[in-house]
């Protein structure tokens, strides 16, 4: 299976793929892509089950969902890659690192982490539960809620903008699913001993606020992989690419180029 993106080539020296979060799809990344194509090849993709990918014989996996996007790099013929992952984009893009070590050129996880805490393990197991006996009237309901939470105070009409593309985004109680069993299973087998094997260039982003994956899930990643480095917006939530665009991508912009 390979997912619908959107490609931004133009033959530049580095070539960067955006992985969305859970309940996205690849248009969340437009503040992003929009900029960053004036420097390198930009790719934003639909991951499996959200937007126009469909859920297909998804087995509840990070590893698939890694193996998904080994297939639209070996397609595209681009490998080396940087991955920008934010939040269970994050989490795929530090499993394709350790699965296919030499298709990686760099990484930048922005609010998400290698593990799931029992916190964790209680949100995924409701929202789990709750779709599977409401269906998609259940999803949209569940995806306006969560959307609330993930920017800080102060950004209503962002959360708004933000709101209806999560709505727009989760078409298919399946695919949600697929994507919550896929990060519920982090719980049982975290990632944390295995981050120390990612020998690329890693730039770790934290929300100060972020009630999701707060920065001491950054820190655990940071510590993790050999020579990562940190950073904490702050002031902001969950979703700081949205809140802090510029930042974001000057964070981006700046660390491809000094490590590429």
């Amino acid at each position: 299976m390979i997912p619908t993106g959107n490609i931004c080539r133009a033959a530049h020296a580095e070539t960067l793929i955006l992985i969305h979060g859970l309940s996205e799809e690849r248009h969340v990344w437009a503040r992003q892509a929009d900029d960053l194509m004036r420097d390198f090849d930009v790719l934003a993709y639909d991951v499996r089950g959200f937007g126009a990918s469909p859920t297909g014989d998804g087995n509840g996996t990070v590893e698939q969902l890694a193996d998904d996007l080994a297939q639209i790099v070996s397609a595209l013929g681009c490998a080396p890659v940087w991955l920008v992952g934010f939040s269970m984009g994050g989490v795929i893009a530090q499993r394709f690192a350790l699965d296919f070590p030499d298709r990686v050129k760099g990484l930048v996880l922005i609010a998400s982490s290698c593990t799931v805490g029992k916190a964790g393990v209680a949100f995924f197991e409701d929202r789990i539960r709750q779709v599977t006996a409401g269906g998609i009237e259940a999803l949209r309901e569940l995806s306006q809620t969560d959307s609330r939470g993930c920017l800080a105070p102060g950004h209503d009409e962002l959360a708004e903008e933000y709101r209806v593309l999560r709505t727009a985004a989760v078409r298919d109680p399946a695919g949600y699913l697929n994507a919550c069993h896929a990060m519920l299973r982090l719980n049982a087998h975290p990632m944390a001993q295995e981050l120390g094997r990612i020998d690329r260039s890693t730039l770790v982003i934290a929300g100060e606020l972020d009630p999701y994956c707060p920065p001491r899930a950054s820190e655990a990643i940071a510590a993790a992989i050999p020579d990562a480095e940190l950073e904490v917006f702050e002031n902001t939530g969950h979703c700081l690419h949205w809140e802090q665009p510029e930042r974001t991508n000057r964070s981006i912009r700046n660390f491809v180029l000094a490590h590429g």
